[in-house]
């Protein structure tokens, strides 16, 4: 009896540390996750601001000079020069203040359109359509609006990478939970075990009742005296057998005359 509920518990127990341990390393996995997303997402959008920082630069010291955006002849050339020395780059455009695209050089000349309603702003990011976008405000010698870049590129090369490394935190997390499963498994096989004292007060007290009168006081429980928690124990048991063996056979008596 005792040894099945003892089985029983620590089936119990196992199940419910195995239980919480997975939850514990899936939601790690999963904020891990979304935490190289936002970081990796980010590091992206700061690399285009900086390409449009450059832009922009260009742009400012036409405006010091006194030359207006358009007027600016320098400009085209830059642009490439920038989408030839970051290829991820798909498309640079700058925008008027009113809306119209003054430049525009890329592999998807015409997609900034989408995007001119946005030049009011002083800088802006935004992800849509398979896009990353970034935008940054030019001001004139009077805080003025003079112009806006856009700098975009594809999004397909950024889902590929986070797909990588969502199924590499998947496997990592896979793996974690089956070590922890088994050594949880192997934890409560080994709490599961009982002490020989254990199973001998189990024995003891299933054949209570059976012993002739004077029997209980001859008792002798063996225990291992080097283990204080054992002698304290079988102390304890010794001194209280007498009274279990009375009311045993009280209520076995009770029953007969029943």
């Amino acid at each position: 009896m005792y040894r099945h509920a003892t089985i029983g518990l620590a089936i119990r127990v196992g199940i419910a540390m195995v239980a919480v341990s997975l939850a514990a390393i899936g939601l790690a996995c999963v904020l891990s996750f979304f935490r190289f997303e936002e970081t990796y997402r980010s590091l992206a959008v700061q690399r285009l601001q900086l390409t449009a920082g450059e832009v922009a630069r260009v742009l400012q010291a036409g405006l010091d000079l006194g030359l207006s955006v358009e007027s600016q002849e320098t400009v085209p050339g830059v642009l490439r020069q920038q989408l030839a020395e970051h290829g991820d780059i798909t498309e640079i455009a700058v925008v008027s203040c009113d809306g119209r695209i003054l430049f525009n050089e890329g592999e998807k000349q015409g997609d900034s359109l989408a995007l001119v309603g946005r030049v009011s702003r002083p800088s802006w990011a935004t992800v849509d359509a398979g896009r990353l976008a970034v935008g940054q405000r030019v001001s004139d010698a009077m805080g003025s609006c003079a112009a806006s870049v856009i700098v975009s590129r594809d999004t397909g090369a950024l889902q590929q990478a986070m797909t990588a490394v969502g199924e590499r935190y998947a496997a990592l997390g896979g793996i974690a939970g089956l070590a922890t499963t088994l050594v949880m498994i192997v934890a409560a096989v080994l709490f599961s075990r009982r002490r020989q004292i254990i199973t001998n007060i189990d024995a003891d007290i299933d054949g209570l009742g059976h012993e002739e009168k004077g029997q209980e006081a001859a008792f002798i429980l063996d225990y291992d005296v080097g283990r204080p928690w054992e002698s304290e124990l079988g102390a304890a048991y010794a001194a209280a057998r007498p009274e279990l063996v009375r009311m045993v056979r009280q209520r076995a008596g009770g029953a007969d005359l029943s």
